[in-house]
């Protein structure tokens, strides 16, 4: 790995292999040993947002892990507004992410603020489709995960929401690239997205987990506060 060490720093590009020999290394790293992967992070997470468009997380679960546990149970929600809650009141896994993002307590008004944006005007809750009870699948091009730079990565984050049961490539915009990444509605079921790495912009599909309209437009604001600040009118 030394060699594609000193690539990264050196800001050399790197070829598919070593590319797909990095992330594989990464994930080893995140579940065998959090120690080193925290090493791993600190020195490349951010060559590798910057350079080839893929984020990787702090820890193995993080902020899209949080929202994904409060939009499922309400009664967090409620707790927070009322004050009356700790970091232990959140499932063990989320501790390392909670402990470190928030150190003197959480933050419950910036906390509630952001939920308060994933929901349509005047909405008195957010309903989305139910939580998955399949493993997630995945579908790339020539069922290579690593093919184009950053989409694993990408198609990763938006699993850790639940009301998501399916992530599928499915072709290249053609021309130039996209003006900006974004995700749309298309049916009461399924979710178009597109995601540019610096060479190309591909189109990919969000199946859900049910098929319900409105769910469907919840969902769609929510992956798009959660992975771009903002959110398509749909």
């Amino acid at each position: 790995m030394r060699i594609i060490f000193r690539k990264l720093y050196r800001q050399q590009a790197l070829s598919e292999e070593e590319y797909s020999n990095l992330m594989h290394y990464a994930e080893k790293l995140r579940s065998s040993s959090p120690e080193s992967y925290l090493l791993f992070y600190e020195r490349f997470a951010a060559i590798l947002y910057r350079d080839y468009n893929t984020f990787i997380p702090r820890f193995a679960y993080g902020i899209d892990d949080f929202y994904d546990c409060l939009l499922n149970n309400p009664q967090l929600t409620e707790d927070l507004k009322s004050n009356s809650i700790s970091i232990g009141a959140f499932p063990l896994y989320l501790h390392d992410y909670l402990e470190y993002t928030y150190p003197y307590g959480l933050d419950n008004f910036t906390i509630l603020t952001h939920l308060e944006l994933m929901k349509f005007d005047n909405a008195s809750s957010l309903e989305l489709p139910e939580p998955r009870q399949k493993a997630l699948v995945y579908k790339y091009e020539s069922a290579n995960p690593y093919k184009e730079t950053g989409l694993k990565s990408h198609f990763d984050r938006i699993g850790r929401y639940s009301f998501v049961s399916r992530l599928q490539s499915i072709r290249y915009l053609s021309g130039s690239k996209a003006s900006e990444d974004k995700i749309e509605l298309l049916s009461g079921d399924c979710l178009g997205g597109i995601f540019t790495n610096k060479e190309k912009s591909i189109y990919y599909y969000i199946f859900l987990t049910e098929n319900n309209a409105l769910k469907a437009q919840n969902a769609c604001r929510v992956l798009n506060l959660a992975l771009y600040g903002s959110y398509v009118e749909v």
